[in-house]
């Protein structure tokens, strides 16, 4: 049995459920290939690089899907970033940068001078996510770019005989789901899904959702409340990350019992 994993940071963490039962289960052997801050056409297309250039054949792939909203631009230059996470990926002669999901995250936390090897590439990282976000961004590329994403992760998953499931991160489908639905291009993407693939708490639920009702919490280190939770509309919402309890419970409960049967 050989398994990739991917998604964003709720699968590349390093308490996350992959992660758990990759230390956990020899006999599952892992490939936990999930870049955090990432969205679902770089996360999906980690998976897919490493499944084509294995030299031992993947028997199963999950893929946890992130935001819809996050998205990653490729520039042609080898850029050094110094600051919070892996949020720029150096390649040979290009990089990525991730957006993790809103500019103003990378204003405050990434764009500063001081991150970058040099005051050319601050300038070419700064103009690219901030001019990008505000003429080019739209919520019908996003859609389409993530539907369109798991469709070949399918696709190729069966053309390799590969065992696929995917779950979300948190309810992510429901908020765009009447766009969707009111779109020919992108409904014919939905449509092509298989669903029978996901795991769903409840209707569109993902691991957030699940953790809650099941009495687990959020990182109680990422909230300054202290609770791992709060409410919306009156209703009892995951805040940050999964505890690392809530990881191993949805590996243990969700997960591994997939893998077992397949």
């Amino acid at each position: 049995m050989k398994i990739i994993t991917t998604g964003c940071s709720f699968t590349h963490a390093h308490n996350s459920w992959a992660n758990y039962l990759k230390e956990k289960y020899s006999y599952m052997n892992i490939t936990n290939v999930a870049p955090g801050g990432s969205g679902n056409e770089f996360n999906i297309l980690n998976a897919l690089t490493e499944i084509h250039n294995s030299k031992e054949k993947y028997t199963h792939c999950i893929t946890q899907i992130s935001g819809i909203n996050r998205f990653e631009l490729a520039i042609d230059d080898k850029v050094i970033h110094q600051g919070v996470g892996n949020f720029i990926v150096t390649k040979e002669w290009y990089s990525w940068l991730k957006s993790s999901g809103n500019i103003e995250f990378w204003i405050k936390e990434l764009l500063k001078k001081e991150n970058f090897n040099s005051l050319e590439n601050f300038k070419k990282v700064s103009d690219a996510i901030q001019s990008y976000q505000r003429y080019c961004y739209s919520d019908a590329k996003q859609i389409i770019q993530t539907l369109t994403s798991i469709c070949h992760m399918q696709s190729v998953c069966e053309e390799q005989g590969i065992k696929d499931y995917y779950f979300c991160w948190k309810n992510e489908f429901e908020q765009y789901i009447d766009q969707i639905n009111s779109a020919y291009e992108l409904s014919v993407w939905y449509n092509k899904i298989n669903w029978n693939k996901f795991y769903f708490f409840e209707q569109f639920g993902g691991i957030a959702e699940w953790g809650i009702a099941n009495g687990y919490t959020g990182d109680l280190s990422e909230d300054d409340k202290g609770l791992g939770w709060t409410t919306d509309n009156g209703k009892k919402i995951m805040r940050g990350h999964p505890s690392a309890e809530c990881h191993c419970a949805f590996a243990e409960q969700i997960i591994k019992p997939w893998v077992d049967q397949q």
